[in-house]
């Protein structure tokens, strides 16, 4: 199968086509590295939205293809009813 669903995450194999009615959304390391001092700041008691919002259309190589609001939560927060999908071994926390 080229194409695995894992909660509403889907993860598509190296070479394959992602579904045409899949929108492309691209963050960098920043961006994440960004979204998880939010929750490390609000888990000190600090203010933060948790939220990154992007919007850049016209980036020369990785243009979003949607404004998009992004919000970090904490795991316990997002899975209370059911478990966390799976990810590939190398990518699992530590």
């Amino acid at each position: 199968m080229d194409v695995e669903v894992a909660a509403t995450w889907v993860f598509v194999s190296p070479g394959r086509k992602c579904p045409k009615n899949m929108e492309q959304l691209y963050l960098s390391r920043r961006n994440l590295l960004t979204l998880l001092s939010k929750l490390d700041r609000v888990k000190r008691g600090e203010g933060s939205m948790c939220t990154l919002v992007k919007q850049d259309l016209t980036h020369p190589k990785y243009p979003a293809s949607v404004v998009v609001r992004l919000t970090a939560v904490e795991d316990e927060d997002y899975y209370t009813d059911r478990l966390a999908g799976q990810v590939h071994p190398a990518d699992e926390p530590r």
